[in-house]
């Protein structure tokens, strides 16, 4: 790992080495710098096998950090234990309230056919993940809009305001709920998997307005 600076900071990006995921040690295998002004290239490792590479955006006045990854989970499986703390990491130190990460999800079978078929992004395997480090809103690229944004993926942003992540929280676990109400999405494996994500949400979100007693 070498100490590359960015417009005269460390770049963040450096702050991960090093640190704890479960019982793994995140190594910073690579940094570049991008084709446009504040934007690097990267790939984490652990052990020498990638688990992460993309894109980080520092962000400038008008425009708020972003993530554009290729996640390769340790186990091989979307529901890899330690692809969450994983991604709460990431988020925690490079993503700010109005930036946003997004995860190429072809490769991860039950993510590219539960939303496919219509299931809602958060109960998918990657969306999970994005919701647990506190996304609040998804898009779903799988036509691109243009041609700076890249492939097939899926986008999860983090509110700017509370008011935001209120609303936006009671409109996910509305779609939620509906979801669980409903068969025949996709193949049974799929669907069972997704409705177990969902569960989690809807009941953890309502344990919280309990305690708060909202």
């Amino acid at each position: 790992m070498t100490t590359e600076k960015a417009a005269g900071t460390v770049n963040p990006l450096y702050a991960l080495h090093g640190k704890r995921v479960n019982a793994h040690t995140l190594e910073v295998a690579r940094v570049q710098p991008g084709a446009f002004a504040g934007v690097f290239s990267f790939s984490l490792a652990v052990a020498g096998k990638t688990v992460v590479s993309g894109l980080f955006y520092e962000g400038s006045r008008y425009i708020k950090p972003w993530l554009e990854l290729d996640y390769m989970p340790l186990a091989g499986d979307e529901l890899d234990p330690s692809g969450e703390p994983l991604f709460q990491l990431l988020a925690k130190e490079l993503i700010p309230p109005g930036g946003h990460i997004s995860v190429a999800y072809l490769v991860h079978r039950i993510t590219a056919r539960a939303l496919l078929s219509g299931v809602p992004a958060a109960a998918t395997p990657l969306g999970f993940l994005l919701w647990r480090c506190g996304c609040r809103w998804y898009k779903d690229w799988y036509f691109a809009e243009g041609w700076k944004e890249g492939g097939i993926k899926l986008q999860g942003e983090k509110p700017l305001t509370e008011e935001r992540a209120q609303e936006n929280t009671a409109r996910i676990i509305a779609e939620l709920t509906e979801f669980l109400t409903k068969g025949g999405y996709v193949e049974p494996e799929v669907e069972q998997v997704c409705k177990e994500l969902a569960r989690k949400i809807v009941g953890e979100a309502t344990e919280d307005q309990e305690n708060h007693g909202d």
